[in-house]
Parts: structure tokens; C-alpha cells; sequence
């Protein structure tokens, strides 16, 4: 959908809301501010098209993505959960999400079987692995068609200058144009994060990554590379996200050509590693990749013959944090407010719960006329809170890559924990469309939970958390801990026994119908009541959600 008269931006109008950084979260933020009246301005940022982005969902991101879409009444939303409803080109160019895998490595051996969990995603389900420079602009054409205007031939913002009664924004070329309030998510470069001081000297998160990130061709699978008889029941892992394990980091691996209607024969490829266990990783990240790769020998055959063919996006401190998120005329949304690793599709997931967020308190600003601080507090409070629980599940996630049977435990809680709020946002979905009331997804006071999940879950998250602490302070060895995560998940009335996420040698998860129909048993019988809402039929009988009117 390209720029026209219509979509264009008059320099001389002032706009209600600009927005710098056109990316996915940003641009359907835009997308829901101008379907409801808004006058917007989309800005394009130095970084945007070759940022480290996410490139991955899981089934939580679609349930918010599905919010997002009935909420606003922004259907397009929609179809990045479900992704089937996408356009050929954009189905195309990004790959397919059958599984979750996870393959642990030890530096100089091959990869054991025994050391590798694979959760197989529902059928029902459309997770998928983006390619961001397609959906990107395909999220900027939806804001564009719903009258959010862009600046003649795309200039970048070179300066963002809050005023008391407004903010100005200078482009490359020299114009010069204005708007109401800004929304800022160009990233840690942008001018507004420098006038205000720019980054926090030191990143406010646990977590310390030196980040590689780029797309590939020639990547192997990962099946071709290794003896897949010895993978008893794992299905082939190109077919979905492979994340690659081992004591301090990951190496995650997205193929957007694992499908019969791809057009590219790319992959994502993003490092993860702790900065001071890899000292010795040259600074250019061309050998520092190729060293890392070369420690693994299965990973030393997938990347035998793979050429980078985009420039790295690469850091050798990758954590980024802003003092201050939100003050007069401003808001640093997402990338601009905060970043981490890219690992376990948080970044995507993120963009799009804060949109949620932010959204609504931009339109009622917008109708009051009051763009006050102390109204965009509430959202600013809930960003950090975000900010500082995907963090936690970072750090933790980092402390169980030094042992296996510790990366076993953690992966369970994390699919629960993904599993569960997914089925619990869906189950307060469907409840807030019946009411016409939606302040149960609208608990920004309430930590990073912005809607109810099941009892004594968010208790053992935080549980959870606080062990790998104790592992991290050497205060608990891995395997003790392991054993108490796995008794805890075979205690908790809220964890579905059929899922045997209590059980260590339980590694490959198949949702088949007949555990589908033993689930609605249970959760119709002895259950935790709220249950019986989150575990309908619907949930688990293989229908797809309806999500657009």
C-alpha cells in the first residue's frame, strides 16, 4: 500500500499524536489511534529498518494480538496471531511455528538427545516467525489506511523537541512538523533520549547480553545435522523456533523458509551471551560468530556454508534502560524505554501488550484535551513493571543454561506460564465483549499481570524466580533446585496434569485429541473452578478462535 495525497502529512497541521519509529508495535498503535479519530503522524527513525526485532510468537502473543483486534475494533490485528488471515506476501516471506525446541550444547560434544525438550504447538494455533521488515510495514499500511499520515519520501526524525504546549519534530530534510503529544520508539538513539540525557550509565535490568543479530542464507536444519532416529519423538526442528543452549547463552534460529509457500530462503539468527563468560569473542561480530558457533560441532555443520546477508545489529553491552519513561508531551515507548534479549518472543509480545496499554489513555487524553504527565503515570508504572518481569524470566532463563536438568525445570514453568495466560486472557477477553466493560484487562496497578490469572500462579513464578536467584548467588545447587521446581509444578492444583510438566523425562509435548478430551474431563471435574471457564470445549477441541467480526 504505498503513500498517496491523502496519507501525507501537511507540515502546517498540528497532529494529535506523532509517533517516531515505524515498526509493528508502533504502527498499530498508530493503527488503533486514527481508527478512532485521531489525527496521526508516523515518523520514520534511523533505526528502524535494520533494528533487532523479535521474530517469533508463541500462543499468549496471539491472544493479545486477537485483544487488540476486538477492543479497537481493528480486525486487520487480527491475522498477526492468526496467520492464516495475513496476505500472501506477508504469509510468504515470514516461516511457520510448529514447535518450541530446545537443544542443549556442551562445548566440544555433540549434541545428546537426552538433553533436549520440544513443546509441538496445537494445531489450532498460528504462531509464526515474522519477517520484521515485511510485517513492519505491513502493521505502517494498516495505520496508513486507517488515515495515519506519513512525511513525502519517508525523511528520518532529527530532533524531538517537547515544548509546553506541544512537541516539534525536524526531518532530514529540514521540515519541520508538530503534533499534540509524541510517542517516541525510535530506540536508544533517538534525539528525545539524548536531550533528556540519554541511557541510564548502567542498563536498570539483571540480565547483561552481548547480542548478535542478522538474517542468513544457507543455514542448514538442524535435522539435516544430526541423527534424527535418536530424536524418538521430536518432529523435524526447522519447522519451528530452535533455541540452542549452553552454559551462558543461547543461539536462536528462525527459518522463514520452512513452509511450501515461502519466498525467501532465509533465517533469523540471534546470539544471546553473557559478556564476561565470552571475553574472548572477537569485537567483530563476523568472527565472534563464527568462533562461537565452531565451540558446538552440530551448530559447526548447520553454519558450515551460511552467509550473512544483512549487516549485523550487534552490542557488546545490549541491555538499554531511560531514567525517566513518560514527562510533559512525551512518552519513550518500548525499544526507546528499555532493551533486553531477544530470547522467548518477548520483544514482539511486549510491543503488543503495550499497546494495549497505551492506546486508551492516548484517546482519552486526546478527548480532554489533557496530556498532563500524571495521566500517562498508570501506563508508565506498568511499562516498568513489564520491563522488569521480562527481565527476571531473562536472568532466570540465563542461570538455567549452566545445567541441563535446570533448563528442563525452567522451560515447563515458562510454557505454563505462557499456556495459562494465554487461556486466561482469552477466557477475560470473551467476558469483557459480553459486558461491554474492560477494565479486567485494564489492572496496570497490578504488576506486569494485567488481567487474572489462575490462583497461586503468579506465587510461583516469583517462587521460581527466587530459586535460580539462589542458584545464580551459588547459595543452591542446580540440581536442588530442579527438584524443587518439579515438585512444585507436581503440587500446584493449577497445573493440568495431563501436561506431565512435572515429569524430568517427559520432553516431548504432543497436545493429541485424546489429551484434549481428557483435559475438558478435569477441568470440568476436579479442577480449580477457574478452570472451567479457561478450558472450554472451544479451547480444547481444535476450533480456531474467531477474532474478527
Amino acid at each position: 500500500m504505498e503513500d498517496d495525497g491523502r496519507r501525507l502529512a501537511d507540515p502546517d497541521e498540528i497532529h494529535d499524536v506523532a509517533i517516531v519509529g515505524v515498526h509493528l508495535a508502533s504502527a498499530l498503535l498508530g493503527a488503533v489511534l486514527a481508527r478512532h479519530g485521531l489525527r496521526v503522524l508516523l515518523v520514520d527513525a534511523d533505526a528502524d529498518p535494520l533494528a533487532a526485532a523479535g521474530e517469533t510468537t508463541v500462543p499468549y502473543t496471539a491472544e493479545v494480538f486477537f485483544t487488540l483486534a476486538r477492543r479497537f475494533d481493528v480486525p486487520e490485528i487480527a491475522a498477526f496471531g492468526l496467520t492464516r488471515d495475513l496476505p500472501e506476501e506477508i504469509r510468504r516471506g515470514g516461516g511457520v511455528k510448529r514447535s518450541l525446541g530446545f537443544l542443549y550444547h556442551v562445548p566440544g560434544r555433540e549434541q545428546d538427545p537426552n538433553q533436549a525438550v520440544q513443546f509441538n504447538v496445537p494445531g489450532e494455533h498460528s504462531e509464526w516467525h515474522p519477517y520484521r521488515l515485511t510485517a513492519d510495514r505491513h502493521a505502517a499500511a494498516i495505520a496508513r489506511s486507517y488515515g495515519a499520515r506519513t512525511i513525502r519520501l519517508r525523511p528520518k526524525a532529527t530532533d524531538i523537541a517537547p515544548r509546553a504546549d506541544g512537541v516539534s519534530i525536524v526531518t532530514a530534510h529540514g521540515e519541520t512538523y508538530r503534533a499534540r503529544y509524541v510517542v517516541d520508539a525510535a530506540g536508544p538513539d533517538s534525539p528525545l533520549v539524548r536531550h533528556l540525557g540519554g541511557p541510564d550509565p548502567v542498563a536498570r535490568l539483571r540480565t547483561r547480553s552481548r547480542v548478535l543479530s542478522t538474517h542468513m542464507s544457507g543455514v542448514r536444519p538442524f535435522e539435516d545435522c544430526v541423527p534424527m532416529a535418536a530424536y524418538e519423538r521430536a518432529t523435524a526442528w526447522s519447522t519451528g523456533t530452535i533455541s540452542h543452549l549452553f552454559p551462558g547463552g543461547w543461539l536462536q534460529v528462525v527459518h522463514f523458509d520452512n513452509h511450501a509457500e515461502a519466498a525467501t530462503p532465509l533465517c533469523g539468527v540471534t546470539a544471546g551471551v553473557d559478556p564476561e563468560l565470552f571475553a574472548d569473542l572477537p569485537k567483530d561480530p563476523d568472527v565472534a560468530f563464527a568462533r562461537l558457533v565452531d565451540r558446538f560441532p552440530a551448530l559447526r555443520r548447520c553454519f558450515a556454508e551460511a552467509v550473512r546477508v544483512q549487516p549485523w545489529a550487534a552490542d557488546e553491552r545490549w541491555q538499554r534502560t531511560v531514567p525517566v519513561p513518560a514527562g510533559p508531551r512525551y512518552f519513550l515507548f518500548e525499544r526507546s524505554a528499555s532493551r533486553n534479549d531477544l530470547f522467548l518472543s518477548r520483544d514482539v509480545t511486549m510491543g503488543a501488550e503495550m499497546v494495549h496499554a497505551l492506546a486508551p489513555a492516548l484517546l482519552d487524553a486526546a478527548r480532554r484535551d489533557d496530556w498532563s504527565p500524571e495521566r500517562f503515570a498508570p501506563v508508565a508504572g506498568f511499562q516498568t513493571e513489564l520491563i522488569a518481569f521480562n527481565d527476571r524470566i531473562l536472568a532466570a532463563a540465563r542461570t538455567a543454561t549452566h545445567d541441563f536438568a535446570l533448563w528442563n525445570a525452567f522451560s515447563r514453568v515458562w510454557l505454563l506460564w505462557s499456556i495459562l495466560a494465554a487461556l486466561s486472557l482469552k477466557t477475560t477477553r470473551n467476558r469483557c465483549l459480553h459486558g461491554g466493560d474492560w477494565s479486567d484487562v485494564e489492572r496496570f496497578y497490578d504488576g506486569p499481570y494485567w488481567f487474572a490469572l489462575p490462583n497461586g500462579l503468579p506465587d510461583l513464578l516469583d517462587d521460581v524466580f527466587a530459586l535460580f536467584e539462589e542458584v545464580e548467588a551459588r547459595r543452591l545447587t542446580p540440581a536442588t533446585a530442579a527438584g524443587r521446581v518439579f515438585a512444585a509444578l507436581d503440587a500446584a492444583p493449577f497445573v493440568p496434569p495431563l501436561y506431565r510438566f512435572a515429569d524430568p523425562d517427559d520432553r516431548y509435548y504432543h497436545f493429541t485429541r485424546s489429551k484434549r478430551l481428557r483435559m475438558l474431563a478435569w477441568s470440568k471435574t476436579v479442577a480449580p473452578p477457574e478452570f472451567r471457564a479457561m478450558l472450554t470445549r472451544e479451547n480444547l477441541t481444535n476450533v480456531p478462535p474467531s477474532v474478527v467480526h
